[in-house]
C-alpha cells in the first residue's frame, strides 16, 4: 500500500507593513476596522479587515505579516486549521510567535494595471473579513484560487 506524504507547508509572504490609513470609509462594524497599510520590503499595498476588538490595530504601527499555506513546526501542512493545535502539550506552531492568526481560502487572482506597472491582486476571505494584496506579479506567483491559507501577524 502506497502513502501520500504530507505537502510541505510553504510561506508565500513576510514582509513587515506600516498601517497608513484606518477606516477610510468610516466605520462599518463595531468590531471590525479596514486598514491599509504598505510593506518596505516588496512594495506590497495591503488592505485588511481586522477585529480590533481583540487585536488593536493604529496608524503608524508596523505590523510582520506572514500568509503561509501551513503553521506546523514539523513544515506539513494539513490544509485547513486545527484548534486543537493550541492547546498545551499538542506540540507548538507558528501560531505561538504571533499575536493574531486568521485560516482562509484565496478567491480571486488577477492582473491588474497600476500605474504603468503590471500588479497582481490576490483576495482572500477569512469567513467574511477580507485581504487584498497588490504587488509585483514575480512576488504572488506562487498563489493560486481555492488555496487554503494562513495569515500571521505581530506587532514588529
Amino acid at each position: 500500500m502506497q502513502t501520500t506524504k504530507p505537502q510541505a507547508a510553504k510561506t508565500l509572504v513576510n514582509d513587515v507593513f506600516e498601517v497608513k490609513e484606518k477606516d477610510p470609509d468610516g466605520k462599518k462594524f463595531d468590531k471590525v476596522s479596514r486598514i491599509i497599510c504598505h510593506s518596505d520590503l516588496y512594495e506590497f499595498v495591503m488592505t485588511l479587515d481586522v477585529n480590533t476588538d481583540i487585536y488593536p490595530v493604529e496608524m503608524g504601527d508596523k505590523l510582520t505579516m506572514v500568509l503561509t499555506t501551513g503553521i506546523s513546526e514539523d513544515g506539513t501542512t494539513s490544509g485547513s486549521y486545527d484548534k486543537s493545535l493550541q492547546q498545551p502539550g499538542k506540540g507548538t506552531t507558528m501560531m505561538n510567535d504571533y499575536e493574531y492568526v486568521m485560516h482562509g481560502k484565496l478567491f480571486k487572482y488577477k492582473d491588474v494595471d497600476k500605474g504603468n506597472q503590471a500588479h497582481v491582486e490576490i483576495l482572500i476571505s477569512f469567513g467574511g473579513l477580507l485581504l487584498q494584496l497588490i504587488g509585483e506579479p514575480s512576488r504572488l506567483s506562487d498563489f493560486e484560487v481555492d488555496m487554503n491559507l494562513f495569515l500571521l501577524i505581530r506587532k514588529a
